[in-house]
This record gives C-alpha cells, sequence and structure tokens, in this order.
C-alpha cells in the first residue's frame, strides 16, 4: 500500500507539468466579431479538436485560449462560417462574418493561388484547337463550361453581373474572347444547348483569343432572342472609379500635430528625438511618422533613423517586413537583408522566409550566396510547389541562372518550366506583410477591360489557409505585350482583422530578363477599407 501511495505522489506531480507545459504553449486570441458592421452577441468560437470554446459577449467581445497551428472556427445560424488558423503573431483577430452563400460554380482548377488564376505562368504558345460537338458533356451547366473542361488552358470567372466569362490561362490581363456563331460576332455567348453545336474551334491570335462555334441551326434566322445582350455594355468596362493612393484622406493622429508646420529636417528629427521616449509605443507611430517625414521629403538619413528606432522596438515578424519592405524602397538592400535575416530565424518554417534573403542577395548580386538560400530552402524539406510562391521562386532561379554565368552555380538545383516568362514587358511581384490582409487586385487592359483576382477568406480560405501553412505571401503578374494606350492595376483593401495597417509592396520589373532590366519598388500603408486604390500605372513611357 505504501509503494503505491508513494507512486501516487511521484506521478501527480508529473501530470501537473504536463499540463502546465501544455497551457504555457497557450496565447489568448480576443477581438470584436461582427456581421455589417454591427457587433453581434452570441457568436460561438471553438478551438478545433478541443473543447476550448467562447461566446461573444452583447459587444460581440470574445475572448479564448489557443495554440499556433490550431484552428478558430466563428459559428451563428445563417451566416458563413469563418476559419482561421492561428500563427505566432496571432493576438487579435476581429471578424466580419457574411451571410451564407447561395449556389456557386465551382471552378474548373482548385490551384491555390490568388484569385485561383495562373496569370502569367500557363501560357503554352500558338493555340489551336478542334472540338467535336459530340465529345462536349452534354450535362455541364452552359457551353462556356463544356468547351473549358475540353480545353484546359482555359478559365471561367464569373463577372459581377453573374455572366461567365472565359480567359487564357497566361493570357488573362489580354481579356476575354471573341466569340463567333454560325459566322456572326459577339462578346459574350448567345443561348446555344450544348446538343446544337456541330463543331468548335478555339485558336488564339496575337492579341486576341477566338472561340468559333458552329452549331446545327442557323441562329441568324432565330426569332425572340435579344442579340443585342450579347455584347458589352459600358458597365462591363472600367469606370475609371480608382482613388490615387496620395489623394487618399487618411485621419492622422495626434501626435503628428507637433509636426504640422515648416521644419527642416534637423527641426523635425529633433522633435522626433525629443518626444520618441513618451510616445514610441503609441499604436502604429513609426509607421505614421516614416510616412510623414517622406511626404515632406526629408532627407534619407532621417528616414533611416525612424526605421533603425522600430528595427530595435519591435521582434514582430510583420513589423520586421514592413521595415525591410521599406529599407528595400529607400534602395538599402544591406539593411534589408539584415531584417530579413531576423525573421528567417523567427520563422524558419515559412517559405518565404528563405526567398526574401535570396532575392535581396539578387539585388546585391551576391549569386553564391542566394544559391545557398534556395539551397537552404530545399534542404528545408520545402518543394517548388504549384503555388503563388513556387511561382516566384522558379522566375527568380531562372534570373540568377541567367545572371549568374556560371554553370556550376546552381548546385544541382534545376528548374524544368518551359512555359516560364523568361522575358516579359513586365514582371510586377505583390508582396503583403502580414497573412490576415484581404485585398482585391484589379488589372485594366488598354482597351478598358478589367481583370480582378481577389484574396480573401470569404471567396478562398483555402488558400489563405496554404499561405498561413506553407508561409508565404505574395503573387506575381506579367504583361507580355505593353501594347499601346495604359495598363492599370488597382487595389480595393478589406482589411486585415487586426489593428494595424498592412504594408504592401509592389515592385515593378521592367524588360523582364533582358539586358536592360531594372526595377522600381513602391511600399503602400493600407489602412482604409473598401476604396479602390490605383497603384501603378504602366505604359510605354515607363521604359
Amino acid at each position: 500500500m505504501k509503494h503505491k501511495i508513494l507512486f501516487l505522489f511521484l506521478f501527480i506531480p508529473s501530470i501537473f507539468l504536463a499540463q502546465s507545459n501544455l497551457d504555457s504553449n497557450l496565447k489568448t486570441i480576443s477581438g470584436f466579431v461582427s456581421f455589417k458592421n454591427k457587433k453581434l452577441p452570441n457568436v460561438n468560437i471553438f478551438v478545433e479538436n478541443s473543447t476550448k470554446f467562447a461566446v461573444t459577449d452583447s459587444i460581440g467581445f470574445y475572448a479564448v485560449k489557443a495554440k499556433v497551428g490550431d484552428f478558430l472556427n466563428f459559428n451563428f445560424v445563417g451566416l458563413e462560417d469563418v476559419e482561421i488558423l492561428i500563427e505566432d503573431v496571432t493576438s487579435t483577430l476581429n471578424i466580419e462574418m457574411r451571410e451564407q452563400k447561395g449556389i456557386s460554380f465551382s471552378r474548373s482548377y482548385d490551384d491555390l493561388k490568388l484569385g485561383g488564376t495562373t496569370i502569367g505562368d500557363y501560357f503554352e504558345g500558338p493555340l489551336k484547337v478542334v472540338i467535336n460537338g459530340k465529345e462536349l458533356n452534354p450535362d455541364e451547366t452552359s457551353l462556356t463550361r463544356a468547351i473549358a473542361e475540353k480545353v484546359p488552358s482555359l478559365l471561367v470567372k464569373i463577372n459581377d453581373f453573374g455572366e461567365e466569362i472565359i480567359y487564357q490561362r497566361g493570357k488573362e490581363l489580354n481579356g476575354p474572347p471573341v466569340w463567333v456563331f454560325d459566322e456572326v460576332l459577339y462578346d459574350l455567348p448567345i443561348p446555344v444547348f450544348i446538343n446544337e453545336v456541330e463543331n468548335i474551334l478555339v485558336i488564339n491570335t496575337e492579341a486576341k483569343l477566338i472561340i468559333q462555334v458552329n452549331t446545327t441551326i442557323n441562329y441568324r434566322t432565330v426569332s425572340g432572342i435579344d442579340f443585342d445582350s450579347y455584347y458589352f455594355i459600358e458597365d462591363d468596362f472600367y469606370q475609371n472609379d480608382a482613388i490615387a493612393y496620395k489623394r487618399l484622406k487618411v485621419g492622422e493622429p495626434e501626435f503628428l500635430n507637433k509636426y504640422k508646420g515648416r521644419f527642416d529636417d534637423k527641426e523635425a528629427l529633433s522633435i522626433y528625438q525629443e518626444t520618441y521616449k513618451e510616445e514610441h509605443n503609441f499604436a502604429n507611430y513609426h509607421l505614421s511618422i516614416f510616412e510623414h517625414f517622406k511626404n515632406e521629403k526629408y532627407n534619407k538619413n532621417t528616414l533611416l533613423k525612424v526605421l533603425a528606432d522600430f528595427e530595435e522596438f519591435s521582434n514582430n515578424p510583420e513589423d520586421l517586413k514592413a521595415i525591410a519592405y521599406k529599407y528595400q524602397e529607400l534602395n538599402e538592400n544591406e539593411k534589408a537583408l539584415e531584417v530579413y535575416k531576423k525573421i528567417l530565424k523567427l520563422r524558419p518554417d515559412y517559405s518565404q522566409s528563405y526567398r526574401d534573403v535570396a532575392n535581396v542577395l539578387l539585388d546585391l548580386k551576391e549569386y553564391p550566396q542566394a544559391w545557398k538560400a534556395y539551397q537552404y530552402y530545399l534542404h528545408n524539406d520545402f518543394n517548388i510547389e504549384d503555388d503563388d510562391i513556387g511561382e516566384i521562386l522558379i522566375s527568380e532561379i531562372i534570373a540568377t541562372e541567367n545572371n549568374s554565368g556560371n554553370e556550376n552555380s546552381t548546385q544541382g538545383i534545376k528548374v524544368d518550366s518551359p512555359t516560364k516568362n523568361t522575358e516579359s514587358d513586365i514582371r510586377v511581384v505583390f508582396e503583403w506583410n502580414t497573412s490576415e490582409a484581404e485585398f482585391i487586385l484589379e488589372f485594366v487592359n488598354p482597351n478598358k477591360f478589367p481583370f480582378s483576382i481577389e484574396n480573401s477568406t470569404h471567396v478562398n480560405n483555402d488558400l489563405i489557409i496554404d499561405q498561413k501553412e506553407k508561409g508565404y505571401t505574395s503573387k506575381e503578374i506579367f504583361i507580355d505585350d505593353l501594347q499601346n494606350g495604359n495598363w492599370l492595376v488597382n487595389l480595393t483593401y478589406l482589411g486585415n482583422k487586426h489593428y494595424k495597417p498592412t504594408v504592401f509592396k509592389v515592385t515593378t520589373y521592367y524588360n523582364w530578363g533582358r539586358e536592360n532590366q531594372r526595377k522600381d519598388i513602391h511600399v503602400f500603408d493600407l489602412m482604409i477599407t473598401d476604396k479602390k486604390i490605383e497603384l501603378l500605372k504602366l505604359n510605354k513611357r515607363s521604359f
């Protein structure tokens, strides 16, 4: 009996120790839940695969304990469930819930890419496909989807008017195709039944995709069809509704009031240093000061002082990434490299940590070191996959190989990607500092036809989870032929679930892969939601 009692006393501390270790891994996640901008009580928040849960109070507030890697599920009857993966930096999650979706169209291809698209990496060159009408799937919901099922390089998206628009993958920015039904041209497909199709020719010209449909019925002679409805109307085109980023009205914090007036660099820096100790803990202090000093065109050393203080103040990977972006914007690549190395130490399990280090080494022309970064990436059991970060890595590995001039420099890394854009008029890389950021990117071609892709939990939560699990927040697009006129890149910011702004970096490479390649970096602090912002205007004068 004594031995049993002794064993019990020896075992009890180990139970408490194990429980203590488990508790030490837990962190408190809190925030507000809203619906249509009103705080929502009685929302259930469950930590999946555990007994932990919380319920929002009368003002929509909740707090729940979870650990990194857990999923929080927000549930309310009649509203769409929201599932969030907890990361190392997660502490505040403000959730906006939506009504449950109605009937949704499934995508033909569920690639985990921003917007479900493959912009820039799927163009196979000349396309000519002949389809016998009898080979089409009669059970498809539309002729458009029946064609896309037979031609893998076609992508179907639903526009704001519920119309199915088809694009050629890799050429989405050129706009939708021209449809030819029984030798008559249309912008949109007329209501042809699949069993009435005799044959289809899908062909791409240099600038346009053409889908020619021959039917067993001469539709020119059919009465009761309003053929005028099958052309694009004014609302289908870009409405010039984007606001220039510099024209956005953003409420300024009170601590900036002391800088109002005509100060030179030394005076502003003196005020900053005198008040730093008592003010630097204010929310978004360093970013606000930096942007104000940059807008006042103070010298670089003044800006670098603010960034250095921010770097010393925070060890948060999202803050550090914002700092690195701004160093790169100032062409301070060596300083950016040191920050990215810090992030790599904090986040060795994030794929983008390695890419960011390698990318700055490329800017510094440190090619052997860049290859080492890629090797570390592969040695840490990461794969170059068919996702957004994989596309970027392939582009930059090929560029490194082309620029290094040493056949042995690849150290065993081989990339076989015959459809990859090794040369292009424009390559744009989008990066954002927090995986909670949600936004819509809109590209407008010179013909004023827009193409949108969305990064949000509402539209594609699988993508957001993939970004968090693999650790990347980036996307690239190519414009092979800039053509005449203006290309626009617009962004609608949807928020990021916490109180900090999202820092968004846009790197534009002109003449990508050519001897005269150059690049511009622009960094945007995003705070105002649901406003379409013009980020870039690209044309041949940009060169």
